[in-house]
């Protein structure tokens, strides 16, 4: 092969004696050139050849390539990624150590179709090594395909002297192409197991603080050793581990994106750092949680995942006709080296921030990337009646129209309010948005769809007037709506497996929580369809009143579900389950569709994606004294079905 120099910054490489534009096969993929390149960009290298580029700072960037491999150095990094195996990073070095020892780097995805196929593009996969005044931009193009109908762009950026990468994905569906659903796309490292033997992962804001005695990992050894109890879940008794539990799941490793931006292995001489200030490409908002990195029966995985459907955000889905692209990332991975851990991540921490980048990031000028200057902000003041603190109140910007937890096909922002009840949403791409408030402890959402955000300019929503959803006098309430069962008996505990085996001591007669004499810790943060294959009894809340409701009176009953949830890792059966209430023997039944139904509360969860609904019937139902209210969980439904839910809370109210 003979290289050609694009003098717009683009590797172009044809066959030996071709002319220039030609195109040539390698491993499957091609060498193309772009048709436009973003202002700062230089030469590139193409097959065969090795540049050596100084920047204005005096540090050196070396890009080689050859037949099968992309080489390139930025002095503390060294990246090779392959072009037979496309686009997997094969050689990971810093400062002179292997990070990946024979593992390797990769994106991945789940995706499939959706609806009829339609005919598709010739395919034509292709990669190019983009060069501007300081970085090399390893991108490579994938046609679409049945199961993926979309084009779709795969970036290793690499910043002379950085001690670091940066990682993108860029999806692009034209109208006519057939339809899709994505269930997960994510970055995998799979890391040298002797290097990197503890994780960092700060505790979730809610339940018992732990990760810090469990950062030491049990090794590979140890997992294959011990008995597999569920998906990615081991027990480790009598394998001599040092991990601080006796089960290991991938799953306690989860968090809640809202304030996350770190996470990390680390060794006794090197670490390597997921930094993630810039979530906006994230499914699912700030209440999303999800994995980040666990030990497995091989190696360390380090995850970042901007989109996955484990706790309970939908997929992403496309239809025939519809337009769609979106630019997930970059994303900064950052290598550290020493023997201290508390150093490296604030060090790490240094680049948590979107400002750090901001710059860089216009000068890379992905595909779909929206400059930093072009971007806005949006506040406003959100004022709810007797409430004397917004504190612990969140604004979100989401996809319009759609339930801010559900939100994935666009990009999505939040900020905290103040105790006065302002806020200040930073950074938002232009378009339109979805505005939801939400607060622990009032029922409900502030929500406004149709806010227009326009390039570069400040979107002042002055004062939003918020009254919580309210249905008269309150009978009782059972738990706090804050989207999770956290306060509910074992709830601390949420992040571990297997907690049911603690409920029949727990609870030997089954749950009966009584108003006004019951606490919180008469009631499970989960209540289970089954515990070791026997079938457990349903709820019980008794209750009186102070006086018969009056004739023609309403009653709402408002249930608020933390998380709806299959009974432990396996396929969804295609049936209708269902939460069946009875108020003195009268049915409310709740129907979930099988898609509704994730995994939340078996993946070490107290919540997942919530749901709430509110059942009105005749108050002559009740009488004074005496009331009962049965939860029964799939009542009617074949015996595949199994589910678990978690309680947010529940209200009775007269009116």
């Amino acid at each position: 092969m003979r290289a050609v120099l694009d003098r717009r910054g683009f590797l172009r490489a044809g066959a030996a004696g071709a002319a220039v534009g030609a195109t040539a096969s390698v491993g499957g993929l091609v060498a193309t050139t772009a048709s436009a390149a973003p202002s700062g960009t230089t030469d590139a290298t193409t097959a065969g050849s090795t540049t050596v580029a100084p920047t204005a700072d005096g540090d050196q960037l070396v890009v080689e390539e050859t037949d099968t491999e992309i080489r390139v150095d930025n002095g503390p990094v060294q990246i090779t990624v392959s072009k037979v195996r496309a686009s997997r990073l094969v050689g990971l070095f810093f400062n002179g150590r292997d990070l990946l020892n024979g593992g390797r780097g990769n994106f991945d995805m789940n995706n499939s179709r959706e609806g009829d196929p339609l005919p598709l593009p010739p395919q034509q996969n292709s990669f190019e090594v983009r060069r501007g005044d300081d970085f090399a931009d390893i991108v490579f193009r994938y046609s679409p395909t049945d199961g993926g109908p979309f084009w779709l762009e795969r970036h290793h950026i690499i910043r002379a002297g950085e001690p670091g990468i940066h990682l993108a994905t860029v999806f692009q569906h034209p109208p006519e192409l057939h339809g899709f659903r994505s269930a997960q796309h994510r970055y995998v490292f799979y890391l040298d197991p002797e290097l990197f033997t503890h994780v960092s992962v700060e505790d979730d804001p809610i339940g018992d603080a732990w990760r810090a005695d469990a950062a030491r990992q049990p090794t590979p050894a140890e997992l294959t050793a011990a008995p597999v109890v569920m998906d990615a879940t081991h027990d480790l008794e009598g394998v001599g581990s040092a991990y601080a539990r006796r089960y290991y799941t991938k799953y306690d490793w989860a968090t809640y994106m809202k304030d996350h931006v770190v996470h990390g292995f680390y060794g006794a001489t090197h670490g390597i750092w997921a930094v993630t200030p810039n979530l906006e490409a994230f499914s699912g908002g700030p209440v999303r949680q999800d994995l980040l990195l666990h030990q497995t029966t091989s190696r360390p995985v380090l995850l970042v995942e901007p989109h996955a459907t484990h706790y309970g955000s939908p997929p992403v889905v496309v239809a025939a006709g519809e337009t769609w692209e979106k630019t997930y990332g970059p994303y900064f991975v950052y290598f550290s080296e020493g023997d201290n851990p508390a150093k490296a991540r604030a060090a790490a921490m240094r680049y948590a921030h979107p400002d750090v980048h901001a710059e860089f990031y216009d000068r890379v000028a992905l595909p779909g990337w929206t400059p930093w200057s072009e971007r806005a902000t949006v506040g406003g003041i959100v004022r709810v009646p007797g409430e004397r603190t917004m504190h612990g109140a969140v604004a979100v910007l989401s996809d319009n129209g759609v339930d801010f937890q559900d939100s994935a096909s666009g990009y999505n922002y939040w900020a905290d309010l103040d105790p006065g009840g302002h806020f200040s949403i930073d950074d938002v791409r232009p378009g339109t948005y979805r505005l939801t408030v939400y607060k622990s402890g009032l029922w409900g959402e502030y929500v406004q769809d149709d806010v227009e955000v326009t390039a570069g300019r400040r979107l002042e929503l002055g004062q939003l007037d918020w009254t919580p959803r309210a249905n008269g006098q309150t009978v009782f309430q059972i738990g706090t709506p804050n989207r999770t069962s956290v306060e509910f008996r074992r709830g601390e505990e949420f992040r571990q497996w297997g907690t049911s085996r603690f409920f029949p001591e727990d609870f030997p007669d089954g749950v009966v929580y009584t108003v006004g004499q019951s606490t919180a810790d008469d009631w499970n943060y989960i209540q289970f369809q089954s515990v070791d294959g026997v079938e457990q009894e349903p709820w019980r809340i008794l209750f009186d009143l102070d006086e018969a409701p009056r004739v023609g009176a309403v009653a709402t009953l408002t249930v608020a579900l933390a998380a709806w949830s299959m009974d432990t890792a396996r396929d969804i059966p295609p049936y209708p389950n269902n939460l069946t209430i009875r108020v003195n023997g009268e049915p409310l039944v709740w129907t979930f569709q099988p898609d509704d139904t994730r995994g939340a509360t078996y993946r070490s969860g107290c919540g997942g994606r919530t749901f709430r609904r509110e059942f009105t019937f005749d108050a002559g139902l009740l009488r004074p004294s005496g009331n009962e209210i049965v939860l029964r969980l799939n009542e009617g439904t074949p015996p595949e079905v199994g589910t678990s839910t978690a309680y947010d809370a529940i209200r009775l109210e007269l009116a």
